[in-house]
């Protein structure tokens, strides 16, 4: 009984991964990683149920390290995102670092005292389960771990402060569901079950959770290609990187100016000729010497077309400018300073 529940929580994980690759749309790379490590760790559950001899038992119990190890921290890089607190780079950076440095040390179990200083394999019934011994390691893990369950909760509830994009209800409801998720390993862990619950926990957050990043998802610009697919075709867009190399542009730049066809990438923009030597060279060549965000701003009449222009700076997660874009748009004025974040 007990496999067929490990089976069925791995088939549901693997059939909500499927969902979020292909009909889900504008979920972010830490959504679906979150997925992935749940349909991993599920694999190992449902594998340690019906494995026959301890080396078989321990791989498949390395593999279920991968939600205690990996959920939890990514579950709360999602919550920031969700909450919109903004994470340095460098950061998230350490944060993988870490658990990726533990989970390599889960394949040292049974060869050496660090994850596991002793253990055996046990069958009761359909029932599978190590008697085990811990290590240093492992007692590492268990503080990233409660550290991490920390963190869910202080952002959940509101102490760390941020521009929470969602509802009042999906927040509380997110609350208690991290509450519930933290209270059902806690307990697991003080009563001593044999029968491990969490992966059948982190199923049901998942899907519960699925549904304010569904709703976030769906209501933004970020989340709706055919919003973003029509406003790429009907904007033009023409990128440099920070040493003014030209870096391609769309179709629609290449309608208003012909000559970007023949301009070779990573190149500098040619010396002389053509529309946007006439009409664009000298408005970003000042907004680069001024700063001035004034001058981002503009339009010309160009053949009887009236285009308009924006100047903006390409900047990554740390801030970093790593070049610029030029927004054209045929028959009105941008309005705002262009700023993007790669």
């Amino acid at each position: 009984m007990i496999t067929v529940s490990y089976l069925i929580s791995f088939l549901v994980a693997i059939i909500i991964l499927l969902f979020m690759i292909t009909y889900g749309e504008g979920y972010s790379i830490n959504q679906i990683l979150l997925a992935v490590v749940i349909v991993i760790g599920n694999g190992g559950y449902f594998a340690l149920s019906v494995s026959e001899d301890l080396y078989h038992a321990i791989l498949c119990t390395q593999l279920t390290y991968t939600i205690g190890l990996f959920a939890p921290m990514i579950l709360f890089v999602n919550i920031t995102e969700i909450y919109k607190i903004r994470m340095p780079s460098w950061l998230l950076c350490c944060m993988y670092a870490v658990q990726f440095a533990l989970f390599l040390c889960t394949a040292t179990i049974g060869k050496t005292d660090a994850w596991y200083s002793s253990v055996e394999y046990n069958r009761m019934g359909d029932i599978v389960y190590l008697s085990k011994e811990y290590g240093p390691f492992h007692t590492v893990y268990m503080i990233t771990l409660y550290l991490y369950f920390l963190l869910l909760v202080i952002c959940s509830a509101g102490i760390i402060k941020g521009k929470r994009k969602v509802s009042a209800q999906d927040a509380t409801a997110i609350f208690f569901l991290e509450f519930f998720t933290i209270a059902v390993y806690v307990a697991e862990r003080l009563v001593g079950f044999r029968i491990e619950l969490f992966p059948f926990v982190i199923v049901f957050c998942e899907i519960l959770l699925l549904i304010p990043i569904t709703k976030l998802n769906t209501y933004s610009l970020s989340g709706n290609n055919e919003l973003i697919r029509k406003r790429l075709e009907d904007e033009g867009y023409i990128f440099f990187d920070r040493r003014l190399r030209f870096m391609g542009g769309n179709q629609k730049a290449f309608e208003f100016f012909p000559e970007l066809s023949e301009w070779a990438l990573e190149k500098k923009i040619p010396g002389s000729g053509g529309r946007f030597n006439t009409y664009l060279r000298q408005p970003l060549y000042r907004y680069l010497e001024e700063q001035n965000e004034d001058l981002s701003i503009g339009s010309f009449t160009m053949k009887d077309i009236r285009l308009s222009y924006r100047i903006g700076t390409i900047r990554n997660r740390s801030g970093i400018t790593q070049g610029y874009i030029i927004e054209l748009d045929e028959g009105r004025y941008l309005s705002d300073r262009s700023e993007c974040r790669s």
